[in-house]
């Protein structure tokens, strides 16, 4: 990383020679005093850098030293720092900053300052300071922006990432289809709305956002078809009743909040411990639930507290009101109040006879005191709840362009697709002048792992361009979806027939193929998929404008078909690549279709935290099918709570919900029995240095989970161990009992134990003991591999395929690291020759366990528990006079082994004398017995 001085001296560098010179990640350092006046007034950055200035702090002020006059161009995916500059422009008919294509910005200690400004009223165009697009991010930590009065100013962004954090902006937010995180900020912009945010998520915590137009009725905060999570905030505007106002299936969640007013309309609120200043209406079939305490402190002499209208519900579990007016609470329009305890100055009132003045038309309803099933069942309020019209999604008012924009992530799929749709226009507007259009080719290839979206893209594809009318039929949306059953026939000669009638039957729209690799037969003796595909071929050739097609598959299956076909590669332009989604992005689609669903999430950092990593550590990475399926299981968890508590809440899911569907606090033995693998663990005679590292591995593992839990990284550590003893010293038994306790500390995901030996991996043919070995560790992933007596895998010859088998396992330890644990076990001696002989496994292969043979008085303590358990009685100090005698005369020192066998030895005898005398009783073993049995 290389660091260029730039300044106007002759010890520095000119600023665009050091930009040219520059390698990605340099740090351009503007000289201390020196300011850099863009030449045209702009300058584009496309590659990644640091841009860094000066500030001094003199007299608790910061003063910054050098200044970039200009506007910055950010593109082509650039990771950039702008750190301790002064951004300036005097051009009002331009940004400070346009940051686009997938690019990324992090800002520290930055003003941003623009000195020619438009009046907000004015009839100008209106550029914004700062402009992020292109599903780009930007991440602003201390920045400063100074307030412009009624002037224009002004930070959007659309289809982007927004991160403010500690940060002083006096100038308008605007976001469109971005995910917005704000932090310990103050936001402040009067004559407009401070925070404009549009089908998107923001999140909002510690801050303070002061604003709106009240004469103009512009609301502090808008918010239009979006998330909105607001923790511990202060959201201000005086004498106005929206100053947080909700419109249009908008959702919010608050706790700890202060706002002067709160205006929601077709809606969902969720909220906890909130203080309104002035009033809180409700509107137009929304739908508000407060948990706990809902301060209203009527600070407005002109509004009244509450109100609620419009098929709306307010269902609160206490309501304070902090002063008498006439009314305080409004309720009309077949809307509903429910509230437990409802409270004046701190006196409770529990009738109408209370002092609390609440006007009520007669087709709407309220209930002070417990609420109670019957109160949520009244005709007129369960229609309302129930109606698909009460709160919809909106969804059939988005054009399939807004559809595909609200869609998480698939960024790169999104920009190829605006490039399609621009190049759709472009040809719209040659056609309009006169000119011949470019020729376009809409056939297209979709690459991409299960559950990113392919299907649904495609389908919005369709109508996108249905809507432009790139499609060759201009009057029908026509999207017919196939797949090899539906192309191929088991009929010689039938194929190509069916195939050319489905094409027709998608002429003049889209067809498209899902798993489309699978026409590809060249394995197989009849190849009736290659006729299928030469007839798509003949078709894509003879109607190119008539009709799109689509192929759809998993990236590595697709690229290998497409391979095989150069004429099919060679007639399909576009190619779409479907990225898997990131934890986060798991996080936001599994959120979404809550809120969708009606559910409300008690604790949404809980639930984020928690299916994160559970996502980040899973085998079964099938993208937004892992979520759909997460939360399938989180509602039947949900579902059965609610119904054997008999719970009213028909809507919260709890962190003990999440919980139990991730395993935390639950213990399940094999055998679905309720029991503590660990205190099994303990209970075992003996192996107390096993014990031990059993104890770091929890420890190691609960310490990750704090780390975790406090939201800080955390270094996974390897499982893979070694069992090292001889017969009979209880490896089996350990293995089976940690791969429950593992299971049980949420350590391994599935309660999973595969044991095999060599004759389980290795084949007795050339190339199929890989196959053999591959498939056997795939069937223990996400549990445990016990390989026990691993050492006969090597047999010291260099034909030997148990060599085969140690290399594939050696693969497959690298390649799923942390989705696997494998135990290799055997007797100490021939498993340390067996290392020697494989350097590989012995490096990946760091946890050595070490089981000591049993002591005279360890077996006796096995082998009297063992009696126990099935109710015999015997001499105890004969018994272990016996066992000692025997054992020390014995060759078979095979520890646990030896007593099961000297036990089962002894019950044999006993049942042997019962035989003869025909005794009754069958529990006690004789001295007899023990004499018999001693050598």
């Amino acid at each position: 990383m290389a660091r260029y001085l730039i300044g106007n001296s002759n010890d520095t560098w000119n600023f665009y020679q050091a930009y040219y010179a520059c390698n990605p990640g340099d740090i351009l350092e503007l000289k201390e005093n020196f300011h850099l006046i863009l030449e045209d007034g702009f300058f584009e950055i496309d590659k990644d850098l640091t841009l860094e200035g000066h500030v001094n702090f003199e007299d608790n002020t910061n003063y910054y030293t050098n200044k970039i006059v200009g506007r910055l161009n950010i593109k082509n995916k650039a990771n950039v720092n702008i750190n301790s500059l002064w951004l300036e422009s005097n051009n009002k008919f331009d940004n400070i900053l346009n940051i686009k294509d997938s690019s990324t910005v992090f800002f520290n200690k930055v003003i941003i300052d623009r000195t020619d400004l438009i009046k907000l009223d004015s009839n100008q165009e209106k550029y914004p300071e700062v402009y992020v697009s292109e599903n780009s991010s930007l991440n602003f930590e201390n920045v400063t922006t100074f307030d412009k009065g009624d002037f224009y100013s002004k930070l959007y962004a659309k289809n982007s990432n927004i991160e403010i954090n500690n940060s002083d902006l006096c100038l308008s937010l605007s976001f469109d289809y971005s995910n917005v995180s704000i932090n310990k900020s103050c936001i402040k912009k009067y004559y407009t709305n401070a925070i404009n945010a549009k089908h998107s998520d923001l999140k909002i915590n510690n801050s303070t956002v002061n604003g709106g137009y009240t004469q103009k009725r512009y609301p502090c905060l808008y918010i239009y078809n979006t998330n909105i999570n607001s923790n511990n905030n202060l959201f201000i505007q005086k004498n106005y009743p929206s100053c947080l106002f909700l419109n249009e299936n908008s959702y919010l969640i608050s706790n700890d909040d202060i706002v002067s007013s709160v205006d929601i309309n077709s809606s969902r609120a969720f909220i906890s411990k909130l203080t309104v200043n002035e009033i809180f209406c409700i509107n137009q079939k929304s739908l508000a639930i407060v948990k706990d305490s809902f301060n209203l402190k009527g600070e407005n002499n002109e509004k009244i507290d509450l109100l609620i209208q419009d098929n709306s519900i307010l269902n609160a579990y206490e309501i304070s009101l902090n002063r008498y007016f006439v009314p305080n609470i409004r309720i009309n329009g077949s809307s509903t109040l429910l509230t437990e305890y409802l409270s004046i100055n701190g006196e409770y009132y529990y009738d109408e006879n209370s002092p609390i003045k609440i006007e009520r038309s007669d087709d709407s309803y309220y209930k002070v005191g417990l609420i109670e099933n019957d109160d949520l069942e009244d005709e007129f309020l369960y229609e309302e709840i129930n109606d698909d019209e009460n709160i919809s999604s909106n969804e059939n008012e988005l054009s399939p362009y807004d559809k595909l924009n609200k869609l998480v992530g698939l960024n790169s799929v999104k920009n190829e697709i605006n490039k399609m749709i621009r190049m759709v226009e472009f040809n719209n507007k040659r056609i309009e002048m006169g000119f011949l259009p470019e020729e376009n080719s809409l056939h297209s290839v979709f690459l991409g792992n299960p559950g990113t979206g392919k299907t649904t893209v495609a389908r919005l594809i369709g109508e996108i361009l249905f809507e432009y009318k790139a499609l060759y039929n201009k009057e029908e949306f026509i999207f017919i979806e196939a797949s090899e059953s539906d192309l191929i026939s088991s009929n010689v000669g039938q194929t190509a027939e069916q195939t050319y009638k489905l094409l027709e039957k998608a002429k003049g729209g889209i067809l498209f193929i899902d798993e489309a690799y699978t026409l590809n037969k060249g394995d197989s003796s009849v190849n009736f998929g290659q006729e299928a595909i030469n007839t798509i071929l003949k078709y894509m050739e003879d109607h190119r404008s008539e009709i799109m097609i689509i192929f759809a598959g998993y990236t590595k299956e697709m690229e290998e078909f497409l391979d095989t076909n150069p004429g099919l590669n060679s007639r399909v332009a576009n190619k779409f690549v479907f990225e898997d989604y990131s934890s986060d992005e798991i996080v936001q689609i599994g959120e979404s279709i809550l809120i969708e669903k009606q559910y409300v999430i008690e604790d949404r950092n809980y639930y984020e935290k928690n299916v994160k990593f559970a996502y980040e550590q899973s085998i079964d990475k099938s993208n937004a099918r892992w979520i759909r399926n997460f939360n399938e299981k989180l509602l039947k968890v949900f579902a059965t709570r609610v119904i054997e508590s008999e719970s009213t809440d028909l809507s919260t899911l709890t962190n003990e919900d999440i919980d139990q569907v991730f395993n935390i606090g639950k213990y399940k033995n094999y055998d679905g029995k309720d029991e503590d693998a660990y205190n099994k663990l303990q209970n075992l005679i003996g192996i107390d240095q096993v014990k031990r590292q059993v104890d770091e591995f929890i420890s190691m593992a609960e310490l990750n989970k704090k780390r975790r839990d406090s939201g800080q990284k955390i270094q996974n550590f390897t499982l893979h161990s070694l069992f090292l003893g001889n017969p009979g010293t209880g490896k089996t038994t350990v293995a089976r009992i940690l791969g429950n306790l593992l299971y049980q500390k949420s350590i391994i995901k599935e309660n999973k134990f595969i044991e095999v030996s060599r004759s389980d991996l290795v084949a007795g043919y050339i190339g199929q003991t890989a196959i053999k070995t591959r498939a056997v560790l795939k069937s223990a992933l996400g549990g445990i591999l016990f390989i026990d007596e691993a050492y006969s895998l090597s047999q010291g010859s260099d034909n030997d395929f148990g060599n085969e088998a140690i290399d594939e396992i050696l693969k497959f330890m690298e390649d799923y690291r942390e989705s696997i644990v494998i135990i290799f076990a055997g007797y100490s001696k021939e498993m340390k020759e067996f290392l020697s002989l494989n350097s590989g496994l012995q490096s990946r292969v760091p946890n050595k366990f070490y089981f000591e043979d049993y002591t005279v008085d360890e077996l006796v303590k096995i082998g009297l528990s063992s009696l126990d358990k099935f109710a015999y009685k015997v001499d105890e100090q004969l018994y272990y006079q016996v066992v000692k005698n025997n054992y020390n005369k014995s060759n078979d020192h095979s520890n646990g082994r030896w007593i099961r066998n000297f036990n089962e030895k002894l019950i044999r005898i006993m049942s042997q004398r019962i035989s003869n005398t025909n005794e009754d009783d069958v529990n006690t073993i004789t001295i007899e017995d023990l004499e018999q049995i001693k050598e």
